[in-house]
């Protein structure tokens, strides 16, 4: 699967972009994430550490301003309480969830963002940015805490959609360290725009604050 989703970021870009006004980042953020329903009968129940990285590529089409993308993988979830009963698949096999439970979701994700940079002029050794955009989702792996009947790490993926979007805003600032070489440090918030959940009794959405860490080369 890896090498078809690899042919497809390569054919997205046309080559006249792989020029001049690019570059790379490496980039890692921890980020904590939690989950919201549209039912009133399903409250947020506390929010999840995770950690996220990958590559980020910026083509500068001016000197300040640029399309942003990369390729990520992305550590998210959150948890749920459900005030009602609720039938919940694990590993293939359906069960009840008694009224009062909470699953904790753990989700992870490869992610392709589509975006805008904005960036400062130099002032000093720094330049401030703006960052906002789209990120496509496709859903590697899924699982499930509950606080009922020790289920724990079960395999939810039936519960979750494969694909999902969300949108993201951000800022921070690059520190040069000489040439094109420079240390990142932004604060994001992301939001989902479409339901995480594939389950039709209820919907969710996933919302992270994210701190973000790199090196521009």
């Amino acid at each position: 699967m890896q090498k078809y989703i690899l042919c497809l970021i390569i054919m997205m870009f046309p080559s006249h972009i792989f020029g001049q006004g690019l570059s790379f980042s490496v980039v890692f953020y921890p980020q904590v994430t939690w989950m919201n329903s549209d039912s009133k009968r399903i409250e947020r129940d506390g929010a999840n550490f995770g950690f996220g990285g990958g590559l980020a590529m910026d083509h500068y089409f001016t000197e300040n301003y640029a399309f942003s993308t990369g390729l990520f993988i992305l550590g998210t979830g959150g948890n749920l309480r459900f005030l009602d009963s609720l039938d919940f698949q694990f590993g293939g096999e359906r069960d009840t969830l008694p009224a009062g439970s909470t699953v904790n979701y753990k989700l992870q994700y490869l992610c392709i963002p589509f975006s805008l940079k904005l960036k400062s002029n130099e002032i000093g050794y720094f330049r401030f940015f703006t960052h906002l955009g789209l990120n496509t989702h496709i859903n590697l792996k899924a699982t499930g805490d509950v606080n009922y009947n020790d289920i724990s790490g079960e395999d939810i993926r039936d519960e979750i959609q494969f694909f999902m979007m969300s949108y993201f805003i951000g800022g921070g600032l690059e520190y040069s360290l000489g040439g094109n070489t420079a240390l990142i440090g932004g604060i994001y918030f992301t939001s989902g725009i479409w339901d995480v959940t594939a389950n039709p009794n209820y919907r969710a959405h996933i919302s992270s604050l994210t701190l973000r860490l790199g090196v521009k080369f």
